[in-house]
């Protein structure tokens, strides 16, 4: 989905603007997220998020067509799971793991545990497993609006502010982005996987019987 440079890639975080901007985000009903940062006026629409990651903004904009019974067969890769049984991340395989793991840290970022699946999330991987488009711009609009209790993607938008004729300070206080945030080997050893022998593979807790 040409999604990979944007997984790989790294900015550095300017936490007191992004809160500023999220403390000055409009509500609005179109896909437009409205705010202002030092006095400056500030729009994130889907085609700058897609400029500025350079990928398509195209595709399904909901997942409305996805039964959810389709997408738990399609995550377990097996179709005679019960219906009435929770299932967590710990039933899914390891790739499908990671996949949901880059949804859930990195496309459409949460907080709290990620223990337990969402139906948008399970349905999200599935498109990725499946090669279906998705308009993941569109997607992090809305997703930006709907967070109330914390602040997602903050390397994205520090890097769109630095973009802007905003003047930001030398001084102003940034910090590097935390390994969980960053899909590569360091981030993925965090939720005990690594790269063995050419396969993903969980890797043994201490102090844990295998």
């Amino acid at each position: 989905m040409s999604w990979f440079d944007y997984l790989c890639s790294s900015h550095i975080i300017y936490h007191r603007l992004v809160k500023l901007f999220y403390a000055n985000l409009e509500k609005t009903t179109i896909c437009v997220n409205k705010s202002f940062v030092l006095g400056e006026p500030v729009e994130i629409s889907p085609a700058i998020i897609a400029k500025t990651l350079g990928i398509p903004c195209s595709g399904i904009t909901h997942f409305n067509d996805i039964e959810k019974s389709d997408a738990l067969k399609i995550c377990l890769e097996r179709s005679d799971f019960k219906t009435i049984m929770t299932v967590t991340s710990s039933h899914l395989p390891i790739v499908t793991r990671i996949l949901l793991l880059i949804v859930t840290n990195t496309l459409l970022p949460r907080e709290g545990s990620h223990t337990l699946l969402s139906e948008r999330d399970l349905k999200l991987v599935v498109c990725i497993k499946n090669g279906t488009l998705v308009n993941l711009p569109y997607h992090i609009i809305n997703h930006m609006l709907s967070r109330l209790n914390h602040i997602p993607y903050p390397m994205l938008i520090s890097r769109i502010l630095a973009s802007l004729n905003i003047d930001i300070s030398d001084d102003e206080h940034n910090v590097k982005p935390n390994p969980k945030q960053l899909i590569n080997k360091a981030g993925l050893k965090s939720y005990n996987i690594k790269f063995e022998e050419g396969l993903w593979v969980k890797q043994q807790v201490a102090g844990r019987a295998p």
